[in-house]
């Protein structure tokens, strides 16, 4: 998941909104163009207008509404995060919620996550990869998704669009990599779970949910076409030291479920979120095909509370 790619893992994130490919279709640069916004407007059903008094109107498009009353995610949050592999220190991974924006009319946050190999790791294995997820403010789910990585042996521009209304994923991959190329995909699938969360978006999902100890969730992901489910079983409660102090940490466990079944892993990834109302990322751990990969939380800025919150 998202710890392994914060392996060779900070530098302060790029403002700037990441621009859709020109190649992209019309129709996909209009839905899916990001504006800048100040405050979230509420989310209001569309009107449709009757034609004559024998037309019968297509009922609107309704959008889920699941934002928890005490919201955990603040706009201008940040949570850095030292990375290590097989003990040495990789880098580090900062994750920032920037300021709101918007998307088909609708009110996103912008989460966006950098991560930047050390330069003892450089000698080995370069990173300086980027993510942007755009998130539906009050349904809690993706609309577009973008990654660019710039590493050693490849370059890639990976963008992903989630269309619930049409059921409908745009898929468009980039990749120039030093042994096997260039390749490109672009491919439209169907999304049978709509309103579904992107790889990076799952993450913050996560810190949405009541997380009670015994306790397994499950909620819909969909990542390069692919749907699948992230099951999260919430194991226990432990004391843990954090930049905040000593706080009690829940630690669960994700895995990934394709198809009914759950995917076997070679290695188990754990997961410590603070036990409060804010659920900050203490501490990650997995293991990778080769060695272990940590990552500890070093520095948190708060943000700004949600007006009427």
């Amino acid at each position: 998941m998202l710890l392994t790619a914060a392996a060779c893992s900070s530098s302060p994130p790029l403002q700037g909104i990441p621009s859709l490919p020109k190649e992209l279709p019309p129709d996909l640069q209009a839905r899916f163009e990001v504006v800048d916004v100040s405050t979230p407007e509420p989310a209001k059903a569309k009107r449709i207008a009757k034609k004559n008094k024998t037309t019968k109107a297509p009922a609107p498009f309704v959008y889920p509404s699941r934002r928890p009353k005490n919201m955990p995610i603040w706009v201008g949050e940040q949570q850095v995060l030292e990375t290590t592999y097989i003990g040495i220190k990789a880098g580090e991974f900062t994750l920032d919620v920037l300021p709101l924006k918007k998307i088909g009319g609708r009110s996103v946050y912008n989460f966006h996550a950098h991560a930047l190999s050390s330069a003892m790791m450089n000698l080995f294995y370069r990173v300086n990869d980027s993510i942007d997820s755009f998130w539906d403010y009050e349904g809690l789910f993706s609309h577009r998704y973008h990654m660019v990585l710039d590493q050693t042996k490849q370059t890639r521009d990976a963008l992903e669009l989630y269309d619930s209304e049409k059921k409908k994923d745009f898929y468009w991959n980039r990749r120039n990599h030093v042994d096997k190329g260039n390749s490109e995909t672009k491919e439209t699938f169907d999304m049978e779970q709509p309103f579904s969360q992107d790889s990076f978006s799952a993450l913050y999902y996560l810190r949405t949910l009541p997380l009670e100890t015994g306790q397994v969730y499950d909620y819909p992901v969909i990542s390069e076409g692919k749907g699948w489910e992230c099951v999260v079983t919430v194991l226990r409660r432990e004391s843990c030291d954090t930049p905040m102090g000593k706080k009690t940490c829940i630690v669960v466990r994700p895995q990934t479920r394709y198809n009914g079944a759950l995917k076997q892993e070679k290695g188990e990834t754990y997961i410590w979120l603070t036990d409060d109302d804010r659920r900050f990322i203490v501490r990650l751990e997995a293991e990778v095909k080769i060695g272990a990969v940590a990552a500890r939380l070093t520095h948190v800025e708060l943000g700004e509370r949600p007006n009427g919150e």
